[in-house]
């Protein structure tokens, strides 16, 4: 009696094991948003700075193919922005009327270019486009002021490493003939200690 009644307990279990996992599995959904490159990719253009474009671009011939997008707050947009930049606050981005648009504008080959206060404060923005997959992507190198309640823009200086000390060490390795040493991992075997037997009481 006692063994059946265990053979259905643990039938019973078992069924409410597989519905769960079956609930589970149809019940799943696939994330919108998945990165589609690599974070090397990623740092390629960075290093290359192939994705910064200078505020004589807007004024180039081909300004028509851009679309300029101000990821900065509602607010800081109503004071004011450039000439047909579209406000797109940099936590929507990825809302779906948003990604509709930037369809859009990728469908008409056109160069997304984002926009902040600074250079900076745009880099986080083009940084999960890209890496959602977007490839035309740029960030405008500007610095957005505000002089007698006038919104202006005035270019950003970016800042370059004084000296490439990369290619230092790599000269003064290759001139002194030491070659980098391979770390090596070290190996500490555990000893297990032996438990004490218990004594005896009073």
């Amino acid at each position: 009696m006692k063994e059946l009644e265990k053979t259905k307990r643990i039938s019973f279990s078992a069924i409410i094991f597989i519905l769960a996992v079956l609930i589970g599995v149809l019940s799943f959904k696939k994330p919108k948003n998945i990165f589609k490159k690599d974070n090397n990719i990623t740092l390629k253009h960075i290093v290359s700075q192939d994705f910064i474009i200078s505020s004589k671009d807007l004024n180039s011939k081909s300004k028509k193919q851009l679309a300029l997008i101000d990821v900065r707050n509602r607010f800081e947009y109503n004071k004011g922005h450039l000439k047909n930049a579209k406000n797109i606050y940099t936590a929507n981005l990825l809302q779906k009327a948003n990604k509709k648009y930037l369809k859009k504008l990728e469908a008409e080959n056109k160069t997304i270019v984002l926009y902040a206060s600074t250079p900076n404060k745009a880099s986080g923005p083009w940084m999960l486009l890209t890496q959602v997959g977007y490839k035309n992507v740029k960030i405008l190198c500007v610095q957005t002021n505000y002089n007698n309640n006038k919104f202006t823009t005035s270019d950003y200086p970016l800042e370059k490493p004084q000296y490439d000390y990369a290619a230092f060490m790599k000269k003064a390795s290759k001139s002194s003939g030491i070659k980098p040493k391979k770390r090596q991992r070290k190996v500490v075997k555990l000893v297990k200690k032996k438990k004490k037997v218990a004594e005896g009481g009073c």
